[in-house]
């Protein structure tokens, strides 16, 4: 008989116990290189790019990049772009509110917060027509879009929220629990790119917990 995941855990390396608990997390095994290298639905899968210039870098926490593209063919030989972007930082805490932080200090998107498929992730809508999902799973920063789409890819976005369901709750933030929650490790800043101040619901003082709605 298998020895128990408490029996695991407790025998195993801090790193490796810290695997299984975000394997289990994650509810199903991650990918070998953490994209699905498999096409989805109509998407064919193309190739697959490992990164170390992350989108967002923190510094002590050190991270990796893992990146999939997908192409959906249209009337004879126009293609359709979909892109997949894995990011795999070392430490989890705080790592919602960081991210947070910088989505909401972006220049050139709109960012809002809505669900798919029951699971909450941020919408990104660029003012050269990319769209993207992105959310935290645990250790990871899941990011599919279209670069240059008239439409976020939903299709590709639930296949990606089956293998790295979100950590988010309704406002950004990470639920408490998940290995994402904590409060943010980077100064926020309180204006936007412009200097104008967000919304009131922005931004939370680095002293404020992380976690939940």
């Amino acid at each position: 008989m298998p020895p128990s995941s408490s029996r695991l855990l407790a025998s195993a390396t801090p790193i490796a116990a810290l695997a299984v608990a975000v394997l289990a997390s994650c509810g199903a095994s991650l990918p070998r290189r953490l994209v699905i290298e498999e096409s989805i639905d109509d998407l064919r899968y193309e190739r697959y790019q490992r990164v170390l210039d992350v989108e967002f870098p923190f510094e002590g926490n050190r991270a990796v990049g893992h990146t999939a593209l997908y192409v959906q063919r249209e009337r004879g030989r126009s293609r359709h772009i979909v892109s997949a972007f894995v990011t795999a930082y070392r430490r989890g805490a705080g790592l919602a509110a960081n991210i947070r932080a910088r989505v909401r200090a972006l220049e050139g998107y709109r960012a809002r917060m809505d669900e798919i498929s029951g699971e909450n992730v941020w919408i990104l809508e660029g003012t050269d027509g990319d769209r993207w999902a992105l959310w935290i799973s645990g250790l990871h920063l899941v990011k599919v879009g279209a670069p240059e789409g008239p439409e976020l890819p939903e299709d590709a976005v639930e296949e990606y929220l089956d293998v790295y369901p979100s950590d988010l709750g309704e406002r950004g933030y990470a639920e408490p629990g998940t290995p994402s929650a904590g409060r943010a490790t980077i100064e926020v800043d309180e204006t936007g790119p412009t200097g104008v101040p967000l919304p009131t619901d922005a931004v939370r003082p680095a002293a404020a917990s992380g976690g939940g709605r």
